[in-house]
C-alpha cells in the first residue's frame, strides 16, 4: 500500500492515512448485523451454573436443563440449553433428553448445581448418584439400593453379551 502522498513514511501525513493505525484502511463500515450471542463466562454475572427452567402449560410441565451465570434471573437469559426433563404424572415416567457432550463441558468447566439438578445428571448417569439425606427413614435403604443397582447391571451386562454372541442378528429369540 502507498499513501498519497509521495513524501509519507507510515501514517505520518495524519489519521485519515490509510497507513496509519486505525486509519481509513483498518476502519469498517458499521453494518447492521445482529451480534451473535456466544456463551460466555462474566465474573459480574457470578461463577456458571446448570439449572432448570420451568415451561409448558399447567399439568404439562417440563424442564429446561440450561446453562447459565449465577446472576441471571430464573426464568430469564441463559447461554446454552443443554436437554430436558419431562416427568409424565400420569405414567410415573421420567423423560430426560440430554446433549451429553455439553453437559460434560460444563461440568468440565467447573459449573455449579442444585440438589434437584444433580438427581437429574445422577439418573441420566453423568455423575456418581448423591448418598441421601442423612436419618431415620434412610436407615440401610442406600446399600439396598446400591444392591439393586448392581444386579440390574449384572443383568443388562448379561443381556448386552448375549446380544453380542448372536452377532446382532435380528430375529434372533434367545430363550
Amino acid at each position: 500500500l502507498k499513501c498519497r502522498l509521495e513524501r509519507c513514511r507510515v501514517g505520518a501525513c495524519g489519521p485519515r492515512c490509510p497507513l496509519a493505525p486505525g486509519g481509513a484502511m483498518f476502519q469498517s463500515v458499521p453494518r447492521l448485523v445482529r451480534k451473535m450471542f456466544l456463551p460466555f463466562y462474566s465474573k459480574e454475572r457470578g461463577p456458571p451454573k446448570i439449572r432448570q427452567q420451568v415451561a409448558g402449560t399447567r399439568g404439562r410441565r417440563f424442564f429446561k436443563l440450561v446453562a447459565c451465570n449465577q446472576k441471571d434471573p430464573q426464568q430469564g437469559k441463559h447461554m446454552e440449553v443443554l436437554g430436558s426433563y419431562a416427568p409424565k404424572v400420569n405414567t410415573g415416567v421420567k423423560e430426560i433428553r440430554l446433549r451429553f457432550s455439553r453437559v460434560k463441558f460444563w461440568l468440565g468447566v467447573g459449573a455449579e448445581f442444585n440438589v434437584g439438578t444433580r438427581q437429574l445428571l445422577a439418573l441420566s448417569g453423568l455423575i456418581p448418584p448423591p448418598p441421601p439425606l442423612f436419618g431415620r427413614r434412610t436407615k440401610g435403604h442406600y446399600d439396598m439400593l446400591q444392591e439393586v443397582l448392581a444386579k440390574r447391571q449384572e443383568a443388562h451386562e448379561a443381556a448386552v453379551e448375549e446380544f453380542h454372541k448372536h452377532g446382532g442378528v435380528r430375529g434372533v429369540h434367545v430363550r
